[in-house]
């Protein structure tokens, strides 16, 4: 190596170690962030339920006798009126079986009146003593039985008729068919529930409440109604509410009458419940500057002058599906960040964007 090259090579290691006995100076990055101006509110929440519209009145139809389905009249959702045939069951047993009770019926009736016959032939002889007083009193005590016999089989003729006529079930009241089952060919029990009608008439929102509920809906004055389908809403107020617990849901089953006009409600719409709690004070801001840290809640609080943030707690009062209302940690009229709450730290800089 010459002597050029020594020197070269020596300069270029010099600069090199005055390179590393620079300081690096780091730039702090300034993050651009949406704010706001925290400002007085009374935001309202609201507690609400899900549930479906139903009838006030509700009936499950069964027929009185046990048999096998051979006709269907209606189908679900269907309109009836009071006594319309529904379904009907086999009735050949129960036709027989009244057939034989009438003939028994006109038996007894025959007997009775030869009865009444003989009791009066026999009142003759006895003022012409032809016969005794005790021969008499035999003959009026086979009147007194043929008489029991006779209002005996058409009590019995009375029966057979009333469950030849429950062979054919019935609506009850005029409403709506909402559920059938009785088909053809179906074998049913005397009782077993085979349709269901709805009343028409009143209608209600069936819903079910949480325990920590109750008391709150028992003590409102007014509940507002809102249909899913249309949006619209109508006033309503609790009619009923269980005593008990449904023992696979632990929540109460409670029906919500609804101030509507006839016809603006359908069976089976979905309905929300809503029930209007007390205004709760303070400051309002949206969930998006909520800071969330195991169930610790902060915001971050922008210093104006020097373009910094600085994390502060703050005490949650309510929340609902837009913001949280704060009662503590922050006063009205100071900037609070918006957005990107999770990409902050202390003391760093800021740069605030445009609304």
């Amino acid at each position: 190596m010459n002597t050029w090259q020594q020197w070269v090579l020596a300069g270029t290691m010099l600069g090199a170690l005055g390179a590393c006995g620079k300081k690096t100076e780091v730039q702090q990055e300034i993050r651009p962030v949406r704010t706001m101006i925290a400002g007085e509110s009374h935001a309202q929440t609201a507690d609400s339920y899900a549930g479906e519209v139903r009838a006030r009145h509700e009936t499950r139809l069964a027929f009185r006798v046990p048999g096998k389905v051979v006709e269907r009249y209606v189908s679900a959702g269907q309109q009836v009126k009071k006594g319309q045939a529904l379904a009907r069951l086999d009735g050949s047993d129960y036709a027989l079986d009244l057939s034989a009770k009438q003939a028994a019926q006109s038996a007894a009736q025959a007997d009775l009146s030869q009865q009444e016959a003989d009791l009066a032939r026999s009142r003759e002889l006895l003022k012409q003593a032809f016969i005794s007083q005790a021969q008499f009193d035999r003959q009026h005590s086979a009147l007194e039985a043929a008489r029991a016999r006779a209002k005996q089989a058409a009590a019995q003729a009375s029966v057979s008729g009333n469950q030849a006529d429950y062979a054919l079930l019935r609506a009850d009241a005029d409403g709506i068919i909402s559920e059938i089952s009785a088909d053809p060919g179906l074998v049913v029990a005397a009782g077993q529930p085979v349709a269901r009608l709805a009343a028409d008439g009143e209608r209600e929102v069936a819903i079910q409440l949480p325990e920590n509920a109750l008391d709150k809906v028992r003590n409102a004055k007014t509940l507002n109604v809102t249909l899913w389908s249309t949006q619209q809403q109508y006033p309503g107020q609790l009619r009923e509410l269980a005593g008990d617990a449904d023992p696979a849901t632990r929540t109460y089953a409670a029906r919500v009458r609804i101030n509507a006009p006839a016809g603006q409600l359908q069976l089976g719409q979905t309905a929300r419940v809503t029930l209007p709690s007390a205004p709760a004070q303070g400051l309002y801001l949206p969930l998006s500057a909520i800071l969330d840290t195991g169930g610790k809640h902060s915001v971050w609080v922008v210093d104006s002058k020097k373009l910094t943030v600085k994390q502060r707690a703050v005490t949650v009062a309510a929340l609902d599906s837009h913001g949280a209302t704060l009662s503590g940690g922050l006063n009205a009229g100071e900037q609070v960040v918006t957005a990107g709450v999770h990409l902050l730290r202390d003391g760093q800089s800021v740069k605030l964007l445009k609304p």
